[in-house]
C-alpha cells in the first residue's frame, strides 16, 4: 500500500526529534527490521525526485503500536572514508528528520508494512556537494526508535565531471573451481550450471558484454577449456556415478558470447587454473608455477580466437612474498594483481592503483585493487535491500576517494575496482547499477587497464609478507600431487608419442593446485584421487596377461608371455621375469618390444630354473630405462629335470647296493672254501 504523508516537520519539532533520535541508538532495543526495496535515482540531480520504498517488518514477539517511519539526512557531507565507517557503526554525524510517515494501524508480530518516500531533491536543502548519511527509522509512536537502516546519498548537483574525478578501472575475472580430471570428467555440475542461463558465469558475461568498454576481462584459461569440453558433450559425476551432462548448448552459447566481447585490448589471461603460486613454491613445485604462467596465453588465445595477452598473476589473498614474485618474474610474468593492503600507507586513504614491484628479474607492474572497494563488492547481495545498500556504499566510497586530498593533489588518481576472489558471485542487478554509475557519476571516470599501466606508479613500498598457512593450499595436498606426478612419468615413458598424455595429466595436476582448494579442500582432495585412479587405470591398459603353470622337461627353456596394449598409443616396453626367490631363476631382461594400440604380442623369454620345486615367478613390464611399469603378473614354473635325475640316482643306488650284496656274498663263499 502507498502511505500518506503525516506532515512536514516544523523546524522546532525537527530539532526536538533530532535531539531525541541522536540518543536513540544507544538506548533503543531493536524490535523491527527496516528493509529497503528501491532507491532512485542512482545519481540524483537538482530536478530529480528521491524515491525510497521499503518495508517495516515486525520481528519481535509483541505488537508495534502506532508505527511510523522516518527519513533522516545528515546536515552536511560525511568526512571521507572515516566518516563512512562512523555512519555504518552508528556513530556518524547527527541527522535531522526530513519526512515522517504514519504506517496506519498497529503492526502485529510477523507482520510487515510498506513505506514510500517521494521527495524532490530541491526540498532536501542539501548544503553542498558530497555524500550525505541517510537513515530510515521505524518508530513506535513518533519518538521511540524500534529499528533503522543506514546508507548514503551522494549529491553532486552539477552534471559536469569534477576536476578531481577519480579514474576507475574495473577488473572482471571469469574463473571457476577447476574440478575436471585428466580425461575431462567433471567431479560435479558446478561449472555447467554456472555456464547455463541464469548461472553465475552466464550473468558475468551478459553484464560484461553490456559494458565491455568500461571493464577489463581477466580470464582463467582452464575455465575456457572446461566450457569447451562441456560444449562438445561431457561426462559428470552425479551421486557417485558418471553420467552424460545436458548443458552443452548453454556452454557453446556462453563461449560464443565471450568471444564476441573479448579483444586483445580489453582482456588479459592470468595463470592457468589460478594456481596457488606461494604454496607451490614452498612445496617444491616451482616448475608447475612456470608451466601455469607459460601455457595460459596460448590456450586462451586459441579458444577465444583472439590474441589475448598473458603474463598476469592474480594473487589469491592480495599479498605476495618476494620469493614468489621472483619466481613469477622468472616465468615471464609482467603483472601481478594485488590489494592496496599489500603496500605501505594509510588504509583509510586512497592510493594510485599502480605500483612497481621490484624483483631480481626487474620490476613487475603491481595493479592494486582498492581494498575497501573489494570489501564492498564482497558484501551480502542476497536480497534487493542488500544489493541497494552495497550499491550506495560503493558510490559513497568512490565519492570519498574523489573528495580526498590525494585526488585533489593528483590528476588523475586512478583506483582499481576488483573482487577479492576471482570466483566471485555478484548480483547482476548490482553490477549493472555500479557500471552505469561509473559511466555517469560526475566523480568517476571509467578508465582502462592499459591507461592505468601507462600512468605514473604510486608508492612502491610493500609491506612485509606474513603468510598464514591456513590460507594456502595444504602441504599434504601438494605432497599427493607430487606423488601422482611421478607416476605420470611412468606412463609416458613407454609411449612412442607421450605429448598428448603428458599435456592432459600435467594440466589436470595444475588444476589440482588451484587456489580454489583453499576454500574447498574436500573437492581438491577428490580431484587428486580421481586423477590418480584414472592414471592407475591407464597404466593398467599395458599389461602381461599370462598366468597359470608352465612345465619344462629340462632345467631351461623359453617362457611364452603375452603382453596386451589396450591403450590408444603405440608403446615400447621391456620384460623381466624374476623368481621368488630370485636365486632359483636365471633370466635376462628383454628390451625393445613394440606393441601397437589395441594389439597383443607374444614374447618368448629364455630361462633356467634351479631346483625341482614349483617356482613362483613375477612377470614385470619395464620402461625403456629398465624401471618397473604397472603391476606384475604371476606364473608358476616347474622343471621335471630334477625329478628324472633323482630317479636315476635311486636306480644307481639300488644297483650299487645289489652289487655290494652280491660281492659280499661271493666273498663269504670264497672264504668258506678256503677255510680248512
Amino acid at each position: 500500500m502507498r502511505l500518506t504523508v503525516v506532515g512536514r516537520m516544523t523546524a522546532a519539532v525537527a530539532v526536538c526529534l533530532g535531539a531525541i533520535a541522536a540518543a536513540a541508538p544507544a538506548q533503543a532495543q531493536t524490535q523491527v527490521q527496516v528493509v529497503l526495496d528501491a532507491m532512485t535515482p542512482i545519481i540524483p540531480t537538482p530536478t530529480s525526485t528521491l524515491h525510497v520504498t521499503g518495508r517495516v517488518v515486525n520481528t519481535s514477539n509483541s505488537t508495534m503500536t502506532d508505527p511510523h517511519v522516518q527519513l533522516r539526512l545528515s546536515s552536511g557531507p560525511v568526512a571521507g572514508r572515516t566518516g563512512i565507517d562512523a555512519v555504518l557503526a552508528g556513530a556518524g554525524p547527527s541527522t535531522a528528520p526530513v519526512e515522517l510517515l504514519a504506517l496506519g494501524g498497529d503492526l502485529a508480530p510477523g507482520a510487515q508494512q510498506q513505506f514510500d518516500f517521494s521527495l524532490p531533491m530541491r526540498r532536501l536543502g542539501l548544503s553542498s556537494a558530497g555524500t550525505y548519511a541517510l537513515s530510515i527509522s521505524a518508530l513506535e509512536g513518533t519518538s521511540r526508535t524500534a529499528g533503522d537502516v543506514r546508507t548514503f546519498l551522494p549529491w553532486y548537483p552539477s552534471a559536469e565531471r569534477l576536476p578531481n574525478a577519480v579514474g576507475v578501472v574495473w577488473l572482471w575475472p571469469v574463473a571457476d573451481a577447476p574440478a575436471r580430471t585428466a580425461t575431462n570428467v567433471l567431479l560435479d555440475d558446478q561449472t555447467p550450471r554456472a555456464l547455463s542461463a541464469g548461472g553465475r558465469l552466464s550473468d558475468l558475461v551478459d553484464v560484461g558484454r553490456e559494458f565491455t568498454s568500461t571493464l577489463t576481462w581477466m580470464i582463467d584459461p582452464s575455465l575456457l577449456q572446461s566450457a569447451d569440453v562441456v560444449s562438445h558433450g561431457y561426462q559428470v559425476i552425479q551421486d557417485g556415478a558418471v553420467v552424460v551432462g545436458n548443458s552443452s548448448p548453454d556452454a557453446a552459447d556462453w563461449l560464443n558470447e565471450l568471444r564476441a566481447s573479448v579483444t586483445s585490448s580489453n582482456a588479459s589471461t592470468f595463470a592457468y587454473a589460478d594456481v596457488d603460486a606461494t604454496a607451490d613454491r614452498r612445496n617444491g613445485l616451482r616448475a608447475d608455477v612456470v608451466r601455469a604462467m607459460t601455457v595460459a596465453q596460448p590456450i586462451t588465445s586459441a579458444l577465444l580466437k583472439s590474441d589475448v595477452p598473458g603474463g598476469v598473476y592474480w594473487s589469491p589473498n592480495g599479498r605476495l612474498d618476494l620469493r614468489t614474485a621472483n619466481l613469477l618474474a622468472s616465468a615471464g610474468a609482467r603483472m601481478v594483481i594485488l590489494s592496496t593492503d599489500a603496500m605501505a600507507g594509510d588504509a583509510q586513504q586512497p592510493r594510485q592503483g599502480l605500483a612497481d614491484y621490484a624483483t631480481s628479474f626487474g620490476d613487475l607492474d603491481a595493479v592494486l585493487a582498492d581494498a575497501r572497494l573489494s570489501a564492498t563488492l564482497a558484501q551480502p547481495q542476497r536480497t534487493a535491500s542488500e544489493v541497494l545498500l552495497t550499491r550506495q556504499r560503493f558510490l559513497a566510497e568512490t565519492a570519498a576517494i574523489a573528495e580526498s586530498p590525494q585526488a585533489r593533489a593528483r590528476t588523475p588518481l586512478t583506483v582499481v575496482a576488483a573482487p577479492q576472489d576471482v570466483r566471485w558471485a555478484p548480483n547482476p542487478t548490482l553490477l549493472r547499477s555500479l557500471l552505469r554509475a561509473t559511466q555517469s557519476a560526475p566523480w568517476m571516470i571509467p578508465t582502462t587497464l592499459a591507461a592505468l599501466l601507462n600512468s605514473t606508479p604510486g608508492s612502491s613500498t610493500r609491506l612485509p609478507f606474513q603468510p598464514t598457512d591456513a590460507t594456502e593450499v595444504a602441504a599434504s595436498h601438494l605432497t599427493r600431487v607430487k606423488s601422482v606426478q611421478r607416476r605420470v612419468g611412468q606412463l609416458t615413458a613407454v609411449q612412442q608419442d607421450p605429448g598428448p598424455t603428458n599435456q592432459a595429466y600435467s594440466e589436470a595436476l595444475l588444476r589440482a593446485q588451484s587456489a580454489a582448494w583453499r576454500a574447498q579442500p574436500g573437492t581438491g582432495a577428490a580431484l587428486v584421487t580421481a586423477i590418480s585412479r584414472e592414471l592407475t587405470a591407464q597404466i593398467g591398459l599395458v599389461r602381461p596377461t599370462s598366468s597359470g603353470t608352465i612345465t619344462f622337461s629340462g632345467d631351461s627353456g623359453a617362457v611364452p608371455v603375452t603382453l596386451a596394449n589396450d591403450s590408444d598409443a603405440l608403446v615400447n616396453v621391456g620384460l623381466q621375469l624374476t623368481g621368488v626367490p630370485s636365486s632359483r631363476l636365471e633370466s635376462a631382461p628383454i628390451t625393445g618390444i613394440a606393441i601397437e594400440p589395441g594389439q597383443k604380442i607374444s614374447v618368448q623369454v629364455p630361462v633356467r630354473i634351479v631346483g625341482g620345486d614349483p617356482l613362483t615367478t613375477r612377470v614385470q613390464i619395464l620402461t625403456p630405462s629398465g624401471l618397473d611399469y604397472g603391476a606384475a603378473a604371476t606364473i608358476t614354473l616347474v622343471s621335471t629335470a630334477y625329478a628324472r635325475a633323482a630317479g636315476w640316482v635311486v636306480i644307481a643306488a639300488f644297483i650299487a647296493i645289489a652289487l655290494f650284496v652280491v660281492v659280499g656274498i661271493g666273498r663269504r663263499i670264497l672264504h668258506h672254501r678256503d677255510s680248512p
